[in-house]
C-alpha cells in the first residue's frame, strides 16, 4: 500500500518535530548543568584582596591572581590595609610611594592577562575615603532630609523636623522657598 506524498511529508515532519522537541529538551538541561560546572564570567565570584601592612611583592601578586584564576574567582578588589597579620616580606612596598604605584600597575597587568576583574579600594586602610589629609568640608556626604507634608496651598507656621544623623551635626544645604519646600542636607 502506497501513502499519498501529503500523507507521507506530514508523517516526516512530525517525526522531525518530535525528534527536534527531544534533543532541545536534552540539550536544555545539559546547558544548565553546563552553565554551573562553568559559569561564565559575570556569574565567577569576586573576592576582597589585602595588602596587609606593606607585606606585598610582584611574584606574589602574580601568585595571588594565577590562584585566584585558578579557584574560579572572577575578579578581585584591591585593598590596601595598614593592619593584620601574615606573611611578612624583607622589603615593604608602602601605600602611595613610586613603588606601590608600580605594584598597582602590575596587579592590573596580570588581571588583564587573565582576565580577571580588577577594582580597588578609594584610600588605604578602613575608611574607604581619606585620611587625616582630609578636612572634614572635604570629607563625603551622606544626604538627609525630614518631611512635613500638607494639604493643599496653606501656610505652614512651625519647626520643621530635624533630619536624621547619627555621623555628627547637621548643616543645611538650602534653605528657603522651593515650590513650597525647604531643603535641608549634610
Amino acid at each position: 500500500m502506497r501513502l499519498p506524498r501529503a500523507v507521507l511529508l506530514l508523517v516526516i515532519g512530525i517525526g522531525v518535530f518530535a525528534t527536534a522537541c527531544v534533543v532541545f529538551a536534552q540539550s536544555s538541561g545539559d546547558a544548565l548543568q553546563e552553565g554551573f560546572r562553568t559559569p561564565p564570567d559575570s556569574a565567577k565570584p569576586r573576592t576582597w584582596w589585602h595588602w596587609t601592612n606593606g607585606n606585598v611583592t610582584e611574584e606574589g601578586i602574580t601568585k595571588d591572581l594565577e590562584w585566584m584564576k585558578r579557584s574560579g574567582i572572577g575578579g578581585f578588589q584591591l585593598a590596601d590595609v595598614a593592619a593584620g597579620n601574615g606573611q611578612e616580606v624583607d622589603k615593604k612596598i608602602n601605600f602611595g610611594t613610586p613603588e606601590w604605584y608600580h605594584a598597582v600597575r602590575h596587579s592590573a597587568e596580570e588581571a588583564k592577562r587573565l582576565g580577571l576583574e580588577m577594582s580597588i579600594f578609594s584610600s588605604p586602610g578602613w575608611s574607604e575615603a581619606g585620611g587625616p589629609w582630609v578636612k572634614p568640608e572635604e570629607a563625603m556626604k551622606k544626604l538627609v532630609w525630614s518631611e512635613t507634608n500638607l494639604t493643599g496651598s496653606q501656610t505652614f507656621i512651625g519647626k520643621l523636623p530635624q533630619p536624621p544623623s547619627n555621623e555628627g551635626p547637621v548643616r543645611d544645604l538650602f534653605v528657603g522657598p522651593l515650590s513650597g519646600a525647604a531643603v535641608f542636607g549634610v
